[in-house]
């Protein structure tokens, strides 16, 4: 029935049961089944586990994400993030162990694509287990199109469908936190990396949009559970050089919510300030 079975670190959403990945679907021991999309993610996120609504990003947001990430304007960052990641595992190329990885909230997937292609490059020798998780059905549909290699679900970062213990790292890319998940789903010794946004970040663009903005609070701190390795500031200017991607820039971003784009239409070059924290810290 189920054709080729592959073993998962998925969990059931509905028993905690492990999942393993069929042709065409997941299953569990006790019966129940999530349909593979024609674009290879599955859909784990079950009623209970949002509030009212449509989770996550609007097609719009991603969309206009989607087209200013490709434009390469947080590539620096993205390289960043994935020497970090590759330091934080201290991976060893001759190793024959199998490294998993989580991006929790991965959004369209650039930054997870990313950092699956340059581990790749770094560990032709050794097997790394990817996966990506979102609460937006859109997000993960797009994400699912940059890499296949990638196993990609819809699922809330308050109910990861993890198994308890079974990775390595967990990246956390400026997306909401729940430390209690993170640590049921690391190994002992795992390795918890978030990034969020520094006091400065995008601040021309608040500077634009409202008359006396403030600084962005700290932000990426953890609790009880996890120990602080290293930090790491990543701060560049970027030089926006079209309207449009000043505009996407705007519409991905949260400001979009509860602020008008006027002070901005008219501008064809726009430059502002990239400024993300990044944390490492280890599950004791």
């Amino acid at each position: 029935m189920f054709g080729l079975v592959r073993e998962t670190i998925f969990q059931c959403p509905n028993c905690s049961k492990v999942l393993k990945q069929g042709e065409k679907q997941y299953f569990c021991s006790k019966g129940h089944s999530f349909d593979i999309s024609k674009k290879g993610y599955v859909n784990l996120l079950i009623p209970g586990h949002t509030g009212a609504g449509t989770p996550g990003d609007s097609k719009e947001m991603l969309q206009s994400r989607r087209e200013f990430l490709d434009k390469g304007y947080y590539e620096e960052f993205s390289n960043v993030l994935n020497d970090i990641v590759l330091s934080a595992l201290s991976v060893d190329k001759d190793s024959e162990e199998t490294i998993s990885i989580l991006d929790a909230g991965c959004g369209e997937g650039y930054y997870l694509c990313r950092l699956k292609n340059s581990l790749t490059d770094f560990c032709d020798s050794i097997k790394v287990d990817v996966y990506g998780i979102d609460v937006s059905k859109d997000a993960i549909h797009y994400a699912s199109g940059r890499n296949k290699g990638i196993r990609f679900a819809v699922a809330s970062n308050y109910h990861i469908p993890v198994l308890k213990g079974a990775l390595d790292c967990i990246l956390c890319s400026f997306a909401p936190r729940d430390e209690g998940e993170f640590r049921r789903i690391l190994k002992p010794k795992g390795k918890l990396i978030v990034a969020s946004p520094g006091a400065r970040h995008l601040y021309s663009i608040r500077e634009a949009l409202y008359e006396s903005p403030e600084e962005i609070g700290q932000k990426g701190t953890v609790g009880e559970g996890f120990t602080l390795l290293a930090q790491r500031n990543v701060n560049y200017e970027i030089l926006l050089k079209s309207k449009q991607d000043i505009l996407n820039l705007f519409t991905m971003t949260p400001y979009s919510r509860h602020a008008e784009i006027d002070a901005l239409e008219k501008l064809s070059e726009f430059a502002t300030e990239v400024d993300i924290n990044i944390f490492v810290y280890e599950k004791h």
